[in-house]
C-alpha cells in the first residue's frame, strides 16, 4: 500500500477517534483536532470526430486531511490517486508556524510578514520574528534567509542562479489599527561566496547586491471624518557589492548614522517611492484624493516586484441620496511615465469610472456601471512618429436591471443586463487594425420554490462583436446567441437532489454558422450525516460548420464521498 493512502487511512482512523471522544461531554478539549474527507469516483468517456481527451474509464480516489495542532498551527495534506495521475501535496517543504498570545505575536520558519507597501511587504523569509503590541506601542523584528543560494551547471543551463540572501526588518510606532505611525528599517546583502562566479550573459546578469531601506507609513483619523495615509520610503540599492567605494560626503548625524548600516559604491542607486491621501466621509457625501509617485528602479529586497517609473494623480467622490435608494460613486485619475525624462517617449494614462445604483423598492433595481480607460505618447529623447503613435480610448458601458416578485413560497427574479464596449484608435494610420466594439444582452429569468425544492431556470444570450476588416474583407461581425436552461429538484426530504441544464450556442462568422450543444444532469443522495452519493451525465456536440471540426463527447461519472 502507497504512504499517501496509508496517511490518508491514518488521517480518517485518527478522525473517528476524535469524534467518537466528543459525542460526550468533557471537561477538556482535545489538543489535536482532524478533519477532511475521502472521495472515490469511476466513470467512462466516449468521443467521436475527435482525439480522445480523456481516458475511456477513469477511476480514482482522492482525500485531504487537515491535523489543527494547539497555537493555530494547521498541517494541510492532500492525495490523488487514479488512472489520470497521482499527486500527494504537504506543508513541510515551507513550514511555518506564528503563534498569538494576547498582544505578542512570534514568527518562526518560512514567513511572510509586511511592515509597508515599499519595505518589507510580504517577501517569504526562513528565520524569526516577534510583533509586540502592548497598549498603543507597535513593536516588530524580524530576521532570516530571503533567498536560498541557487548555482547553475552546464547540464542544467536554464536554472537562473541566485545568492543567498539575508537580512532583517524593524518597526516602531504608536496608535492603534487605523490610527498610528510607524517607523521602519530594513536591511538585506546577499552572500557573495554561497556561491561559485554566475555566468554573465546579455540576457541574464546576476550579481550579489545589498539593500537599506527606511521608511514611514501612517494611517490618521482626525476629527472622525478626515483620514490621511501616507507611505513612503527611501532606498538605497545597490546591484554589485563588489564594486567601488566610494566615500560619503557630509558629516551629518544622519550620514553618519546610516553609513554604519550601509556602504556606497558605485554601483548604488538611491530612490524613494511616495503613496499619500486624505479623505473626508461625511453621512451623505464623501471625497478621497490621492498621488503615488514611484522612481524609476525603486527597488527594495523586502517585496517580489514593484512597478516603478510612475507618477499618479486621482479624485475619487461619492454621494448618497433620497434616503439611502440612490448611490452615486465615481473616480478619475492620470497617470504618467519617463520621471527621469530618459525614455524615447512619454506614456500618459487617463482613467474614470462611474458607478450609479437606485434601488427606489425592495422589488426593484438598477446599476449603472461606465469606464473610461484613455493611452496615448508623447515625445521624450526621441520624436514620435505618427504612423506609430500609440493613442487610444477603450469605453465600456453596463446596465443591471433586476425585479423581484417574493412571496411566502416563491421567489422570481427577472433581470437584463447589456454591456458596451468599444475601442478607439485616435492615430487613422492604425485605426483600421485596431478599432472594435462589442454588444452584450442577457434575459433571465430565475423561478425557486422554497418548500418543494423545485426551481427553474432560464435565459437568453446575444453577442455581437465587431471586428477590425482585414485587407479584402468586408464583414468582420461575430455573433453568438442561444438560450440557456435549468432545472432542479429535490425528493426524499431534500435528500435527494437532481438537476439538469442544457445550452444552445449559435455562432457565426464570415458566413459560416457553427452550433454547439451541451447538456448535463446531476444527482445526488445523501445516505448519512457525513457521507452522500453522486452521478453525473455529460454531453457535449460542437458543430462549427467546417465538417472537420465537428465532434460529440459523453462523459458519466459515478462518486462516492465521505467527510469527517
Amino acid at each position: 500500500m502507497r504512504p499517501t493512502l496509508l496517511l490518508l487511512l491514518f488521517g480518517f482512523w485518527l478522525s473517528k477517534v476524535a469524534l467518537a471522544q466528543t459525542d460526550a461531554p468533557t471537561t477538556k478539549s482535545l489538543p489535536v483536532k482532524v478533519s477532511g474527507g475521502l472521495n472515490a469516483y469511476a466513470g467512462f468517456y466516449t468521443a467521436s470526430g475527435i482525439a480522445a481527451r480523456n481516458q475511456p474509464s477513469p477511476f480514482g480516489l482522492s482525500g485531504s486531511v487537515t491535523v489543527a495542532l494547539p497555537g493555530g498551527i494547521s498541517l494541510p495534506f492532500s492525495a490523488v490517486l487514479g488512472n489520470q495521475g497521482s499527486s500527494f501535496r504537504q506543508p513541510f517543504n515551507q513550514f511555518g508556524v506564528s503563534p498569538t498570545y494576547k498582544w505578542a505575536t512570534v514568527h518562526a520558519g518560512y514567513r511572510n510578514v509586511s511592515f509597508s507597501p515599499f519595505t518589507l511587504a510580504g517577501h517569504t523569509f526562513l528565520g524569526g520574528g516577534v510583533e509586540l503590541n502592548p497598549g498603543k506601542l507597535r513593536l516588530g523584528a524580524v530576521y532570516g534567509r530571503f533567498n536560498k543560494a541557487i548555482s547553475t551547471n552546464l547540464a542544467e543551463p536554464d536554472i537562473i542562479p541566485a545568492y543567498q540572501r539575508t537580512g532583517y526588518a524593524l518597526k516602531v510606532g504608536y496608535g492603534k489599527p487605523g490610527n498610528y505611525v510607524d517607523l521602519i528599517m530594513l536591511r538585506a546583502k546577499d552572500d557573495s561566496a554561497s556561491i561559485t562566479s554566475a555566468p554573465q550573459s546579455v540576457s541574464q546578469t546576476v550579481t550579489p547586491a545589498e539593500n537599506l531601506v527606511v521608511g514611514l507609513t501612517t494611517r490618521l483619523l482626525i476629527l472622525k471624518h478626515i483620514t490621511v495615509e501616507l507611505d513612503e520610503a527611501v532606498s538605497a540599492y545597490t546591484r554589485d557589492v563588489r564594486s567601488t567605494l566610494i566615500s560619503a560626503e557630509g558629516s551629518n548625524s544622519v550620514t553618519r548614522f546610516f553609513g554604519k548600516l550601509f556602504t556606497p559604491r558605485l554601483s548604488t542607486q538611491l530612490t524613494q517611492a511616495t503613496q499619500a491621501a486624505i479623505g473626508y466621509r461625511g453621512k451623505a457625501a464623501g471625497i478621497k484624493l490621492q498621488y503615488k509617485r514611484i522612481d524609476p528602479n525603486f527597488q527594495t529586497m523586502g517585496a517580489y516586484y514593484f512597478q516603478s517609473d510612475i507618477e499618479s494623480y486621482a479624485i475619487a467622490p461619492n454621494l448618497t441620496l433620497l434616503e439611502g435608494k440612490l448611490r452615486l460613486s465615481g473616480s478619475y485619475g492620470v497617470q504618467f511615465d519617463n520621471l527621469a525624462n530618459n525614455k524615447n517617449a512619454r506614456t500618459g494614462r487617463s482613467i474614470g469610472s462611474l458607478i450609479v445604483s437606485y434601488n427606489p423598492a425592495t422589488a426593484f433595481g438598477i446599476d449603472v456601471q461606465l469606464s473610461n480607460y484613455g493611452i496615448s505618447q508623447q515625445a521624450g529623447l526621441r520624436p514620435v512618429i505618427d504612423t506609430l503613435r500609440l493613442a487610444q480610448n477603450n469605453l465600456s458601458a453596463t446596465v443591471n436591471t433586476r425585479y423581484t416578485l417574493q412571496t411566502e413560497d416563491v421567489a422570481q427574479v427577472f433581470t437584463l443586463t447589456t454591456t458596451y464596449q468599444k475601442l478607439s484608435d485616435l492615430n487613422a494610420t492604425t485605426a483600421s487594425q485596431t478599432e472594435n466594439n462589442n454588444i452584450n444582452l442577457n434575459l433571465g429569468y430565475f423561478y425557486q420554490q422554497t418548500t418543494t425544492g423545485w426551481g427553474f431556470n432560464g435565459m437568453l444570450s446575444y453577442t455581437q462583436t465587431q471586428l477590425p476588416v482585414a485587407v479584402g474583407d468586408t464583414n468582420q461581425t461575430v455573433r453568438f446567441f442561444g438560450p440557456t436552461l435549468g432545472a432542479t429538484q429535490s425528493f426524499l426530504e431534500k435528500k435527494l437532489t437532481t438537476s439538469f441544464n442544457a445550452s444552445y450556442l449559435v455562432n457565426q462568422q464570415s458566413g459560416i454558422t457553427g452550433k454547439v450543444l451541451t447538456a448535463s444532469v446531476n444527482a445526488g443522495y445523501q445516505i448519512a450525516k457525513r457521507q452522500t452519493v453522486n452521478v453525473s451525465l455529460n454531453y457535449l456536440n460542437s458543430n462549427t460548420g467546417i465538417q472537420e471540426q465537428t465532434f460529440n463527447e459523453l462523459r458519466g461519472n459515478l462518486g462516492y464521498g465521505i467527510s469527517f
